[in-house]
């Protein structure tokens, strides 16, 4: 079956397979350092943010079966499929529910502020989430001295034209619905030294060529008062004088042909490319025979046994005060 035809059965399923297997990939639930530093064995309270079907709040339940584990997410079915999961293997402390991730009511948890809130995997909201805001709001949900921690991925990099093109495609298509997140003087247009009476531009100063955001999270969190030194500590706010602490750790996850991760990957692009369809026709970025042999050309690169491919996951973490 090729991706053409996969596309009408591309599961949201298999999107979150995929991100599980990323986490898997990265070997960690949380940074080594914030594990130093947040004592969830002595914590009370999690919240995670984009839970999808679970699998990340239901291996903190398991290793830490003290803490009462809160999931929102969007995606009805997966809800369902997080809570069932969680039935099914005993963890009465999780529950998960369905709420706009860009207006989550308060009201969810009236009587919890937790100890940590963990965001996964918004860039799928891309369209429809604030991000400042939610950060911001994610802020409020946390006690003081909790943490928020933010684990978010790009496009991948590979060495196919066509899949280097559908990214270039998505980029253009988002900058034309507004969805873009560095400082506006960065695509502002150049002027050229005047020659004669006239002067020429030379176009922006910016080619977008990523999605964006995981260069933004360390900047949404620190305004949104995450990562700042205990206020009540007179040596501390000496010592650091407002140093923001938002650790950035990357990682860089193999999708070649052949890796751990690759299966995972092509069982996504069918869903990634019907969702890009129709955004990309929407923006008039490409018309419907050229998206076709885009299509094709994907399936005979991806499926290529010299494909290689890298997937760039950012995580930023910091405590609220």
């Amino acid at each position: 079956m090729s991706f053409l035809d996969e596309m009408h059965t591309g599961s949201r399923y298999s999107e979150v397979v995929f991100q599980e297997r990323v986490i898997g990939e990265i070997g960690e639930l949380l940074p080594a350092e914030l594990i130093d530093v947040c004592e969830l064995e002595n914590a009370r309270s999690v919240l995670e943010i984009g839970c999808g079907a679970g699998e990340w709040l239901r291996s903190i339940a398991q290793q830490y079966p003290q803490l009462q584990c809160i999931g929102v997410d969007q995606d009805k079915a997966m809800v369902m499929l997080a809570n069932d999961q969680a039935e099914q293997d005993g963890l009465a402390q999780m529950r998960c529910f369905e709420a706009d991730i860009n207006d989550i009511d308060p009201e969810l948890f009236p009587l919890v502020k937790f100890d940590l809130v963990h965001l996964s995997f918004l860039s799928r909201y891309m369209l429809t989430v604030d991000y400042a805001k939610l950060a911001r709001t994610c802020a409020s949900f946390c006690r003081p001295g909790g943490f928020i921690c933010w684990t978010e991925a790009e496009l991948p990099v590979t060495n196919s034209p066509a899949f280097e093109r559908l990214v270039r495609l998505i980029c253009e298509a988002l900058d034309k619905a507004g969805r873009i997140f560095i400082p506006e003087s960065m695509m502002e247009p150049s002027i050229l030294q005047e020659q004669g009476a006239r002067k020429r531009k030379i176009g922006k100063i910016y080619k977008r060529h990523h999605l964006g955001i995981t260069p933004m999270m360390g900047l949404w969190l620190r305004e949104a008062g995450c990562g700042r030194i205990n206020p009540s500590s007179e040596s501390a706010r000496r010592l650091f004088r407002g140093y923001a602490a938002i650790p950035p750790n990357p990682y860089a996850i193999r999708l070649s042909n052949g890796s751990i991760a690759y299966k995972s990957f092509m069982q996504v692009m069918p869903r990634l490319l019907q969702q890009a369809k129709r955004f990309l026709l929407a923006k008039g970025v490409i018309d419907y025979g050229e998206f076709d042999e885009l299509c094709a050309k994907l399936e005979k690169e991806l499926t290529g046994e010299d494909f290689y491919g890298l997937a760039f996951v950012a995580r930023v973490w910091g405590r609220c005060w």
